[in-house]
């Protein structure tokens, strides 16, 4: 609704997709739009008066990592927590026992749950009141006075006009008080003539008055949150964003990449690991712009996307679209609300698969140290231990040193399987004398083989689970301190990561040829000499540590997703407790469930690896690319695209039906 306001035509509209943006027009063709760089509206720029406040209490935020972790979270649409919650995933946080405890902690509770998905609520008098934060009553009726200069508008936008209008009455009530006590102060002192009141009361009446305000706002809230960020040091370096994106990268799944090459040989264990490696590494990069809010490269802007005062879409010069925080928010920007749902129901299915291949790490490894038990038991000892962490206790201090384990343990493989190869050499030979694997079709001793296409699906699969964790993507991009440097990052990262996969997976195929395991520790601590043993032990049990401290951290943002489903039916916190640990223990058995079922590392990972992250670490951020920025892309990255939307898809459809069959 638009409506004259002392003379002067003021229009608002809301979008509301993550967070509201507000946006004032004075005069036609004068439009002036603020988003703090939280991503939720700065309305009029007053700051702390009590006036504005009203109204910015009442706008849902979010902050730059994609998650509010208040009240607020159960008032947005699923999942509102993701952000928050992945956080816990996205690097080593040794000591750091306040974000811990702020990532893990179920969402809270508030008394008024407004219905999900935009969609309208009655509230007490039992009237339809739009979604607008739960804070505003039912509007009585009033007059409408439309302009001739815009169309009358429906239910919602006039709701939001009302707001808008108060939200100026407010303001000229404020400067008029403002104006009366500089009048009386300027007649009992130095008797100032009143013309500056006269100016400050014409300057609501300016049209550039609304948008001059929020520039400044804008600008205060800047300079304060670079000042509380230098003072915290929250804000990552380009080394300490290195190692977070490589320690996601180089997770559990680099145990198999020896296996990788023994299904597909040589040159097809190459040709799986380069090209799925480059894909990987042109779909982080697409991301980071979907991020940003902009096809161009990160490096084309010089400031932060959120806390940007430009305008998106204002110059050619500035953003096409508004900054995105959280891998949802891609989705829900892209396609919409059900795009949004089926994208996060397959994030949390890809948690949940990694939480049946940890289960299966453990038997596995258990079982090289204490043989005299099956693995099967060996899974349901350790799930009897994963519920006092994860279920029955949430111990920060604990949970932020077990981030620290899968680090060093990535460093200790890498170095282990290499030095191995380098003091032991080809061990072929020696495991063939003793192996019952050596039979005829090995007569002519060709224990590394070229090329295997049979074993391309499963390849594929492994190595595409080696390089997930595309969803963590947006936790390292907003924790830079210098966003402009990501595709920098990705690709120093890439390159680093993808030696060393290379290193493991040279140095165990190698090694151990076709005998290699789909673990290659389990390998090493197999054939480890009398010198060896006692390190190879060690090893053994560092990984143990690392698949039992990634199971219990993997657990809390899948856990605290499902709490966010069912919390609107919970009555009181204190039930909440109860219901966390409930969801926690049945996850804990479902997924121990299914290791039991399907006790094989090496089916799983490439399982989950077609499945999911092909979805998630390639079809997806080239559909999103395309969706958002289509009309503006250059026909060769349009091409690029859909050869990853179709080969994706190819490949998951095709690798998982011959993966089942295998």
């Amino acid at each position: 609704m638009a409506e004259a306001v002392n003379g002067a035509s003021a229009s608002a509209h809301s979008n509301n997709s993550n967070g509201i943006e507000v946006s004032y027009s004075s005069a036609p063709g004068e439009t002036s739009s603020l988003l703090n760089p939280s991503g939720s509206a700065a309305v009029g720029g007053t700051g702390s008066s009590p006036e504005s406040r009203d109204y910015e209490d009442a706008t849902p935020t979010t902050t730059a990592s994609g998650g509010s972790g208040g009240g607020d979270e159960l008032e947005k649409p699923w999942p509102a927590t993701f952000g928050r919650t992945i956080t816990l995933l996205a690097g080593p946080h040794p000591g750091d026992v306040d974000l811990v405890d702020k990532v893990t902690k179920s969402p809270k509770l508030t008394p008024l749950l407004i219905a999900r998905k935009g969609k309208r609520f009655k509230n007490a008098k039992g009237s339809l009141t739009p979604e607008l934060g739960g804070r505003f009553p039912t509007a009585p009726a009033m007059a409408k006075y439309h302009s001739l200069d815009f169309p009358a508008k429906g239910a919602a936008s006039e709701a939001e006009g009302i707001v808008h209008d108060n939200m100026l009455e407010r303001e000229r009530k404020a400067l008029e008080a403002k104006a009366y006590r500089l009048n009386v102060l300027g007649a009992k002192g130095s008797h100032r003539p009143s013309k500056p009141m006269k100016d400050e009361e014409m300057a609501l009446h300016s049209p550039g008055y609304h948008r001059e305000k929020q520039t400044d706002y804008v600008r205060k809230q800047t300079m304060e949150e670079e000042q509380m960020k230098a003072e915290s040091g929250r804000d990552a370096t380009f080394s300490q964003c290195c190692f977070n994106m490589a320690n996601i990268l180089m997770g559990v799944g680099m145990l198999g990449l020896p296996f990788v090459f023994k299904s597909a040989g040589w040159i097809g264990g190459f040709f799986v690991s380069l090209s799925f490696g480059a894909v990987t590494w042109r779909t982080s990069v697409l991301i980071g712009r979907e991020l940003n809010g902009d096809p161009r490269p990160c490096h084309t802007f010089d400031d932060n996307p959120y806390k940007s005062p430009t305008v998106p879409g204002s110059s050619p010069t500035a953003r096409m679209r508004r900054p995105i925080n959280t891998f949802p928010d891609i989705a829900r920007e892209a396609f919409g609300e059900n795009g949004c749902v089926i994208l996060s129901s397959v994030l949390y299915f890809e948690l949940f698969s990694c939480l049946c291949i940890f289960f299966v790490t453990l038997g596995d490894h258990l079982h090289i140290l204490f043989p005299q038990m099956s693995e099967t038991k060996h899974m349901i000892i350790v799930a009897i231990v994963l519920t006092i962490p994860t279920a029955l206790l949430r111990t920060p201090r604990l949970l932020s040193y077990l981030s620290a384990v899968g680090t060093f343990a990535t460093v200790s493989v890498v170095l282990a399987v290499v030095c191995s190869a380098l003091l032991e050499g080809d061990m072929t030979e020696k495991l063939a004398s003793i192996s019952e694997k050596a039979v005829v079709m090995n007569e002519q001793k060709q224990y590394h083989i070229l090329w295997r296409t049979s074993g391309l699906p499963i390849a594929f699969g492994l190595i595409a689970y080696t390089f997930s964790g595309h969803a963590i993507v947006p936790s390292i991009y907003s924790s830079m301190a210098r966003p402009q440097d990501f595709e920098r990052m990705i690709d120093t990262t890439f390159l680093v990561v993808l030696s060393c996969c290379l290193l493991v997976a040279i140095s165990g195929y190698a090694m151990f040829g076709s005998f290699v395991e789909d673990q290659i520790t389990i390998s090493l601590m197999n054939t480890a000499g009398s010198s060896a043993e006692l390190a190879m032990t060690m090893l053994t049990w560092l990984m143990i540590l690392t698949a039992f401290s990634k199971f219990t951290l993997t657990m809390f943002p899948l856990a605290i997703g499902m709490e966010e489903i069912v919390a609107p039916l919970v009555p009181s916190e204190k039930v909440m407790e109860t219901v966390s640990s409930i969801i926690k223990l049945v996850l804990i058995v479902l997924s121990l469930c299914v290791a039991i079922f399907i006790p094989s590392f090496s089916f799983l990972c490439s399982l989950v690896g077609l499945i999911c992250t092909m979805i998630v670490s390639a079809i997806f951020p080239a559909a999103a690319h395309l969706k958002l920025f289509g009309p503006k892309l250059p026909l060769w990255e349009k091409i690029l695209d859909w050869f990853f939307i179709i080969a994706g898809s190819v490949m998951a459809i095709v690798g998982t039906i011959s993966t089942v069959g295998i």
